[in-house]
């Protein structure tokens, strides 16, 4: 495959996969760190923006990992300082929290499929 080519179909598994796990990661957000208002103005569910960016955090290096070039790790660190440098400007600690503890699933988890990958490679 052209190298062009598996950069956009990374760049669009990680967007349809964060689409479909927002609502998913934004449960997890109301069913076990509880309900929350963000007041008269805000919106439906906010638990979901929670989702969203811990849906971020899990996939881009769990993808990364997987799919990725040689240089794969400067991008993943790039990407997830940037996304905790905006949920600290955010002032959501749990947010920081759990999207920092998704970011680190989403690597380990990408890591052993890599291993995986190697070690049924090699047989």
């Amino acid at each position: 495959m052209i190298n062009k080519n598996k950069n956009w179909l990374l760049i669009l598994c990680t967007i349809i996969l964060i689409i479909i796990f927002t609502p998913i990661f934004g449960w997890f957000f109301k069913e076990y760190l509880g309900p929350y208002s963000v007041g008269f103005w805000g919106p439906q569910h906010p638990e979901y923006l929670d989702g969203f960016f811990a849906a971020i955090a899990f996939f881009i290096p769990l993808l990364f990992v997987v799919m990725g070039t040689k240089n794969k790790y400067k991008i993943i660190i790039f990407l997830e300082i940037i996304i905790l440098i905006i949920l600290l400007f955010l002032k959501s600690g749990k947010n920081f929290v759990v999207s920092l503890i998704a970011a680190i699933l989403g690597w380990l988890i990408g890591e052993g499929i890599l291993r995986l990958y190697q070690l049924a490679k090699k047989r």
